[in-house]
């Protein structure tokens, strides 16, 4: 079975493209303005049982995003307090209409918020907190912009070249950084900069503690500090306990946040005249959105705010990716990565007008709403409503938090990203992914988040292209079940039986990979060693004259037939290459195979046809080159040699056969299977001495 048809060229295929999309332009536009608004497709199935599931999941998550979107503005990012809360606000509103996930929250989160705040310290060192807010709701706006670009033009796919070890690394050393991070503030202890990596706050905060004095713990930070974290974790592990058997105690435990909040506001509320009790608090929250600033749009400012943009970027697009794909993954559907980005973008673009801080999906919120019982993105909504129900009616009271408790409340939500349960699954499964998961961790831990974002993506994308450059090429043999197979493999399928060598003078090879500029060269250098180990030279016998200097071929192969353990070899008659794993053949991959015809040709004196399995008609066009050109009509180097006076042109031209351009007779060489490759080229070569 072979091809008898040419397939359309790239250049055909592309004007066809482009002809059908003006042709439905007015559609597919619409079709896409629609996408954009997922809510369309889903709103008119909407339902009362759904309703009453958004309603229940989207409180619970309303109170929740409270005490997280004040803990993360003022604890990690370094704002007002009252700005995490317009970004939980105003996040959870948008996403509503954009969203193809019903488990995501979207709004400020522990992550983001730290690398907000570091950005913050680096870019803009003695800025004002108005200064500061102005920056960050910049930066949100800038973050959005791309986002969004790269939304509507569908390229989130890049967040693939970065796998789940080294995500589950970055964030689980995220989380022990917050964790330290927050210990100061949990114990009152001042004069320690947490900007820095995990191990200089450690080394900061005990010499802080040791030398006492308006440094040292501060005893009722402490107590407050404390008191907080101990109530947090038995409310959180007493109900996991309590629930088997009174289900209800589940949501005690997702409000844990809210409740520890409310105790400790009113123990500070009620001490508030006692002098003798002092407290590091929140202060004032400003009330309704009254208290809202907006991005700073001009140009000039945007250059100095760029420089803060790839890690916070990066940062949102993957960890807001992660969140819907497992939560997708989990609960049965599946999200659309470019309408969430560009939901996401929406979101910081519209964000930046009340100084919301960057956003993004939030792991612990999503985790409880997925749990909460969330039917649709309309519990989003829901949520929107609690918050901004909150900012007009409790702000006053939110005066009395203790700075501690809000740093106990850090430490215990960021404690769940902490997860090494993919260690050891990796470390079975590929080292690769094992060294990457720990690249991440060991990096945030020793330098900062933004240094581990670009050391952990290089990684990732470094371990690709190695992949590319390096792939597995085998000589492959046929079983008596007519599988061809290389025999390393063969020896692990205990039916399989009979596996012989492809007939005398056939070379059966397979590259697992497409031939491209990455990994052209080696394709070519694992082909040539194949064949000088499986075959006899059979090429002119040149004197010391005609040959290149580094040309010693033909003594190696004379050295290999005389040693004692030789065996008798065959002369090359063709080669047939296994494309069912290769979909792709570059430019540089097409000029490795026109060298590699060259090299056969000094190796056996003659032409050796080159005969193809499995390849793909987009490819038909790039290889039918392969049988028809030289390796010199293609090469772009600048003054190349003229035929007249290169050596290895003129080297075989007594012996050369025309060559035949009819190119459907060039269809010859292009098969359905090795099996018929294989046929092909032994009886074209039956003759060949």
């Amino acid at each position: 079975m072979s091809y008898t048809q040419k397939p359309p060229t790239q250049q055909q295929e592309i004007r066809a493209a482009v002809s059908l999309a003006f042709k439905n332009l007015p559609r597919s536009s619409a079709n896409h303005l629609y996408s954009i608004f997922p809510i369309l497709n889903w709103i008119r199935r909407y339902n009362l049982q759904w309703f009453i599931g958004d309603v229940i999941a989207g409180v619970t998550v309303g109170l929740i995003a409270i005490p997280q979107g004040i803990s993360y503005s003022a604890k990690l990012a370094g704002l007002p307090a009252q700005f995490g809360l317009y970004t939980a606000f105003l996040g959870a509103f948008i996403y509503t209409f954009f969203a193809t996930s019903k488990d995501v929250t979207i709004g400020a989160t522990a992550v983001l918020s730290l690398i907000v705040g570091q950005q913050l310290a680096i870019y803009a060192p003695k800025a004002s907190p108005t200064e500061l807010v102005v920056f960050s709701a910049t930066l949100a706006f800038w973050t959005g912009v791309f986002e969004l670009i790269i939304g509507v033009l569908r390229i989130g796919t890049i967040v693939d070249f970065v796998p789940v070890p080294v995500i589950a690394g970055f964030t689980s050393g995220a989380g022990i950084q917050i964790i330290i991070q927050q210990t100061p503030g949990l114990l009152g202890v001042k004069g320690v900069n947490t900007n820095n990596a995990p191990y200089l706050v450690i080394g900061d905060f005990f010499t802080a503690v040791s030398k006492g004095g308006a440094n040292g713990v501060s005893q009722w930070d402490a107590i407050f500090g404390l008191s907080s974290l101990a109530l947090l974790l038995l409310i959180k592990f007493g109900t996991q306990i309590g629930q088997k058997k009174y289900p209800w105690l589940k949501f005690v435990g997702f409000l844990r946040n809210a409740i520890v909040l409310i105790i400790f506001t009113g123990i500070s509320y009620g001490v508030k005249d006692n002098k003798a009790i002092n407290i590091n608090i929140v202060k004032n929250i400003p009330y309704g959105l009254s208290g809202i600033l907006q991005a700073n749009y001009t140009l000039p400012y945007a250059s100095t705010v760029m420089q803060a943009l790839p890690a916070v970027l990066i940062v949102a697009i993957l960890e807001h990716i992660a969140v819907s794909k497992t939560y997708g993954r989990v609960n049965g559907y599946a999200v659309d990565p470019n309408q969430e980005i560009t939901a996401l973008g929406l979101t910081n673009i519209f964000g930046s007008f009340v100084g919301a801080i960057p956003a993004t999906g939030s792991f612990s919120r999503s985790a409880i709403k997925s749990a909460s019982g969330v039917r649709s993105p309309i519990a989003s909504f829901i949520t929107a409503l609690v918050v901004i129900t909150a900012l007009f009616t409790i702000t006053s009271t939110l005066y009395y938090i203790p700075s501690a408790t809000l740093s106990a409340i850090v430490a215990t939500a960021i404690s769940e990203l902490v997860n090494f349960n993919v260690v050891k699954p990796s470390w079975e499964v590929e080292v690769l992914d094992f060294i990457g998961f720990w690249i991440a961790f060991w990096v945030v831990f020793f330098a900062s988040i933004e240094i581990a974002i670009f050391a952990s993506v290089g990684f990732s994308v470094l371990v690709l292209l190695i992949r590319i450059a390096r792939p597995k090429v085998t000589v492959l043999s046929r079983a008596s079940d007519g599988t061809w197979l290389d025999s390393e493999t063969a020896k692990y399928y205990g039916n399989v039986s009979g596996v012989t060598a492809a007939p005398e003078g056939i070379l059966v090879f397979k590259i697992d990979e497409s031939l491209a500029y990455p990994n052209s060269g080696f394709f070519l250098s694992k082909l040539n060693e194949a064949i000088f180990n499986r075959f006899i030279y059979t090429g002119p016998s040149l004197s010391n004259s005609e040959k290149l200097w580094c040309d010693d071929s033909e003594e190696r192969a004379a050295k290999r037939e005389k040693s004692d353990d030789a065996l008798i070899l065959p002369p090359l008659k063709a080669i047939v290459f296994d494309f069912s794993a290769a979909s792709r053949v570059d430019f540089t991959g097409l000029q490795a195979f026109l060298d590699a015809k060259a090299d056969t040709k000094r190796f056996t004196g003659r032409d050796v046809p080159f005969h193809f399995a499995y390849v793909r008609p987009q490819q038909i066009n790039v290889l039918l080159r392969v049988n028809r050109d030289s390796a010199t009509s293609l090469d772009p180097t600048p003054a190349l040699p003229k035929d007249s006076n290169n050596v290895l042109v003129n080297l075989f031209k007594k012996k050369a056969v025309e060559e035949n351009t009819d190119e459907k007779d060039q269809l010859r060489f292009f098969h359905g299977t090795v099996d018929a490759a294989v046929r092909a080229a032994e009886a074209e070569t039956v003759e060949v001495v």
